[in-house]
């Protein structure tokens, strides 16, 4: 049978479903140490992509190593279900937009329904495509955010936080997506490079005729809740009087700006393009106080809020040495304390207040007079038509700058002014990165990269202003004047406190209607309407996903996290969202061993996309190359790197598949064809080899699994079965064929003690082809007893065995192979196959560790590539070498120098030979020294006649290609036996019958020396050089004709 994975891999999954072989292998590492996985939760909105498809493979890879190695696994499988991408497809399926329309057109409760339904249906669908991956996981009991134990695990963080002061709600500017019209999260955002409409304005100083401040900003819709001009109070500051050109319409004439010393003359000369003179320069923090008036102070109502907030600040110049540089602009920065973190906090320090009063959509509400009804960003156009009509618009420039868009819909976000509810964590910071010195990441570079982000982290906003999510546990009392407020652990607290009715189900808009008698003023307190943020819920999986704190049995036996495995971008969401909840609850980070994968792109490099046309699903993979090769691929994939998907890749990968399964047929063809035993058998060179490269690739394999540097396994098993396969089969073509008894059994032997040990390290990768390939080896009567138990799954790791493990003949043979490959070449050179025999061949090495592997594979290398004298020495008498400069060589390493050298060079020929004795040699050139060594210059050999000569590293081969009558006639009855066997093979016959074999040549007494070899080789009970049989073959070798037929006995 053929490797057909499609018909494989179906038949496996039954085989395991059959025999319950995951319950099975789970059961046997119960009483082991205990190894608490994570599953970072796939998100059920939709099939599972490639990016879930890579992490899974290699997920499952390493679940598979560590139950091997005896360890209780838990590896409870679980999924992200609340949030906005839900409530976006829900949405669609009722053509609901808004959040209006999903009240009104769809109620909140059949919303609530659709939603759960919606991601239970999803989850099924990633359980059996998770299922058809062989990815091994508890399917059975999946953790699920929106079940009510989930939910009250959560409702726990929350309550814990405020019992240790960890909660407060404030007022705050948050990134606001106007589309999903809810608050983002710093995680939540994604950075895209995009082209704005910048402006510069002249505010006018009060008090003052015709003198401003040269203001500029990127975000043009801001400029109605600007507050204040920022300055830096280090910096140089200049009063500059504008002078139009003669051909101008005196547009700025004798006006004065106020522009920073270190940006005048670029903004003057390629912005505003106007000379100027400067009246007076000062340092920044002399401007601070300096009163302006607000070009749309006759449009909104600045005085009110003044008045309201007793502040002189508001519309006045203020100090920042953290926000205000030379990178851009005129030095003077517009701030709006109701638009950004940075300027909040500014404004802040000074007083002013965060004025910003568009809502959930970006709108301009009726307080913003004919700005009515304008969208925030989407309406820039509109606000920089008015500053023109205004006359304080100076210039608008393109500016090219990474603007923050909402990670779900994909817009750009804007600032809104909103009371949200957080968690303090900035004051744990240090604590955080200090943990993070003893966490494990692979690769070694995200450490870093997580230890950036915590760095800069702010106190997260927890809640949202959406549907399908965790309520938030947070009950407020009704009456205004009463400031109360509690937070529920847990339905049970909720009737404690005086709930009449829990709902079955906890989530909006049920748990709305239970309502708590406050205890500080009798009223009735009722639960805030919003939901928690979404990365809550992945963010308490530490506990939650171990049915904690309902039951404290499994925290107890699996403390920490042992591993977990996403891709990169996870580093600022899940994987920080996962200690920040930790120390919340208990004061310390929860994992030990960090995996990152990267981003998997389109085969042009692009990010895919439905949009783009350019998306690959895994199933594209599985339907035509099956499961394992798609694992077999992205297992190889490098840790943390985004890569371009590749089919090519894919091919090679099925290739080595095939080869891996050729190798278990030739296996049970020996059980079948040969007289073996695994009882007697004889070791030579070769098997010894094998044998070694199998135990260090284990040592090797399970030092690297033990480190997670997954992707780096992949590399040493495929070298192992390709030199399994191309390697150590061609050395024992011969032996196997020939051999005796006990060398046809080491052949034996050999081959299953190295496939059986490949199996059960490739089969964590693998899992389909090697549990097959196990089966049919179980099958083969003479296996029987090496394969015993019922599934490849149930063996424990194999260990590598340190006295196999021969160093020094891996090189040799390493050593060998090259010097082969090189007397191959040498034979391509004259054109004579390896079937006929050549006389001499000369290794010459100045290597002394090289002499010496070649010495110990002599007659190894001697026998595979058909020489009669093979000498290793380290020199070749008959051979004139030269060294002549390699200006493709000089070049890299000396750059503009190698002409000069090259020249020199051709006129000191003498140099050239003392480079040959010696390996260096100085030189002079434009009195600056060189060193000049072989590895210059391209090596010419001048040899006698017959003599060809091949290179291979750290030596070269010589071939005597000199021939003989002995020699031509060995060589003929070489290729008459391999025409037996093709004529054999094309007859139907197996290995073992026998024949009686008839060979007509012109030449037959050229074969008489030979007759025994050949029917030997050929099966042949008899051979006659004249008579006919029944199966005939008529040919032509080297010009002599020949005629063979043969009986079948």
């Amino acid at each position: 049978m053929n490797y057909d994975p499609q018909i494989i891999e179906k038949e496996i999954l039954e085989f395991w479903t059959k025999n319950k072989t995951y319950e099975k292998m789970k059961a046997k590492g119960v009483k082991g140490k205990p190894y608490y996985f994570l599953q970072g939760p796939p998100y059920t909105s939709g099939a599972l992509h490639m990016g879930h498809a890579w992490n899974s493979s290699m997920k499952d890879t390493v679940l598979r190593y560590k139950r091997m190695q005896g360890f209780d696994v838990w590896d409870r499988s679980g999924y992200d279900m609340h949030g906005l991408p839900t409530e976006l497809k829900v949405q669609a399926l009722f053509g609901a937009k808004t959040k209006e329309d999903i009240i009104k057109n769809i109620g909140e409760e059949k919303f609530a329904k659709e939603c759960e339904k919606f991601c239970i249906e999803k989850m099924n669908d990633m359980i059996k495509d998770l299922k058809r991956m062989a990815v091994w996981m508890d399917h059975d009991d999946p953790y699920m955010p929106i079940t009510n134990d989930f939910i009250e695990s959560e409702w726990w963080l929350i309550k814990k936080a405020h019992d240790k002061g960890r909660l407060y709600e404030g007022l705050r500017t948050l990134t606001w997506c106007y589309d999903c019209a809810s608050a983002n999260a710093k995680h939540e955002l994604e950075y895209r490079s995009v082209t704005d409409k910048s402006v510069f304005v002249k505010l006018p100083i009060v008090g003052k005729e015709k003198e401003y401040l040269i203001i500029w900003t990127t975000t043009v819709w801001t400029l109605p809740f600007n507050l204040a001009v920022m300055v830096n109070p280090d910096l140089e500051y200049v009063k500059i009087e504008v002078h139009d050109g003669p051909e101008d319409k005196k547009k700025y004439e004798g006006e004065k700006w106020w522009v920073a010393k270190g940006l005048v003359g670029g903004f003057m000369g390629h912005v505003v393009g106007k000379k100027f003179a400067i009246l007076r320069e000062v340092k920044g923090e002399e401007l601070e106080g300096i009163e302006y008036k607000h070009p749309f102070s006759n449009i909104i109502d600045y005085e009110s809020l003044k008045q309201e907030h007793k502040t002189k600040k508001i519309h006045t110049v203020i100090l920042s040495k953290e926000y205000v540089d030379l990178s851009a602009g005129s030095g003077l920065v517009h701030c709006a304390p109701g638009c950004g973190p940075e300027d909040y906090e500014v404004g802040h320090k000074n007083g002013l207040p965060p004025f910003n009063f568009i809502d959930e959509q970006g709108v301009f509400p009726k307080e913003a007079g004919k700005f009515a009804g304008l969208r925030a960003k989407i309406d820039d156009k509109k606000f920089i038509e008015e500053l023109d009509k205004l006359g304080v618009l100076i210039a608008t420039v393109n500016v090219e700058h990474d603007y923050a868009h909402c990670w779900r819909c994909k817009n750009p976000i804007i600032f809104r002014t909103t009371k949200q509810w957080f968690l303090k964590i900035e004051d744990s910071i240090e604590k955080m990165r200090r943990q993070n010195e003893r966490v494990h990441w692979v690769p070694s570079d995200a450490k870093e990269q997580y230890d950036l982000w915590i760095k800069n982290l702010r106190d997260n906003s927890i809640t949202k202003q959406r549907f399908w999510g965790t309520p938030a546990p947070i009950w407020r009392c009704q009456n205004e004047k009463c400031s109360n407020y509690i937070v529920v652990a847990s339905s049970e607290e909720l009737k404690k406190l005086g709930a009449k009715k829990i709902p079955s189900n906890l989530h909006k808009p049920w748990i709305d209607a239970v309502e708590l008698p406050c205890k500080k003023c009798n009223s009735i307190m009722n639960r805030i309407p919003d939901v928690l943020d979404v990365w809550l819920d992945s963010g308490t999986l530490y506990w939650n996903c171990l049915k904690y704190p309902q039951t404290d049995e499994y925290l107890k036996k699996y403390p920490r996290i042992d591993f977990i495995l996403e891709a990169r971008e996870q580093i600022r969401l899940w994987f920080s969202m996962l200690n920040i909840c930790s120390n919340v609850v208990f004061d310390k980070d929860c994992f030990d061993n960090v995996y990152c994968t990267g981003m998997l792109l389109s085969i042009g490099g692009e990010k895919m996309s439905k949009s783009l046309g350019n998306v690959i699903s895994p199933y594209e993979i599985i339907d035509k190359h099956g499961v394992d090769t798609m694992r077999y691929y992205l297992s190889s994939l490098n840790a943390g790197e985004n890569l371009a998907f590749s089919w090519d890749e894919i091919n090679t990968k099925q290739k080595h598949l095939t080869m891996l399964w050729n190798l278990h047929k030739l296996l049970i063809d020996i059980t079948i064809n040969e007289e073996v035993s695994m009882k007697s058998y004889s070791l030579d060179l070769e098997d010894k080899y094998i044998l070694s490269r199998a135990n260090s690739t284990l040592k090797k394999v399970t030092e690297l699994m033990d480190e997670y540097r997954i992707d780096e396994c992949v590399a040493h098993l495929e070298s192992l079965i390709t030199e399994l396969s191309r390697t150590y089969i061609q050395l024992i073509r011969e032996k196997l064929a020939l051999g005796s008894k006990k060398e046809k059994s080491g052949v034996f032997y050999t081959i299953n003690y190295v496939l059986k040990r490949a199996l059960l390290m490739f089969n964590i990768v693998c899992p389909f082809i090697c549990e097959k390939i196990y089966q049919n080896l179980s099958d083969a009567s003479k296996l029987k007893s090496e394969y015993k138990e019922v599934s490849i799954n149930l063996y424990d790791w194999p260990k590598s065995d340190s006295k196999l493990i021969d160093a020094e003949l891996e090189t040799s043979i390493s050593h060998a192979k090259y010097a082969i490959q090189s007397i191959l070449s040498s034979r391509e050179k004259i054109k004579r196959g390896v079937r006929w025999p050549v006389s001499e061949v000369v290794l010459v090495t100045d290597k002394e560790d090289v002499s010496k592997s070649l010495k110990k594979t002599q007659d190894l290398i001697a026998s595979q590539t058909n020489v009669k004298k093979l000498i290793i020495s380290d020199s070749f008498a008959h051979a004139k070498i030269s060294l002549k400069p390699d200006f493709s060589k000089l070049g890299p390493v000396f750059g503009k120098k190698a002409t000069s050298i090259l020249a020199k060079l051709i006129t000191m020929p003498a140099l050239n030979d003392k480079i040959q004795k010696e390996g260096k040699a100085i030189i002079i050139v434009d009195s600056e020294k060189f060193e000049l060594k072989k590895e210059h210059f391209t090596a010419e050999h001048s040899l006698p006649k017959d003599w060809v000569s091949s290179e291979f590293p750290s030596g070269i081969c010589y071939l005597n290609a000199e021939t003989n009558k002995d020699l031509e006639a060995e060589g003929f009855a070489r290729e008459v036996m391999r025409k037996v066997q093709t004529l054999r093979k094309d007859s139907g016959l197996q290995k073992t019958d026998e024949i009686n074999l008839f060979i007509e040549t012109d030449d037959a007494k050229d074969l008489v020396p030979f007759k025994s070899m050949i029917s030997e080789r050929c099966g042949a009970k008899s051979l006659n050089f004249s008579g006919k049989g029944k199966y005939e073959l008529s040919d032509k070798i080297k010009d002599k004709n020949i005629k063979i037929s043969f009986d079948k006995i």
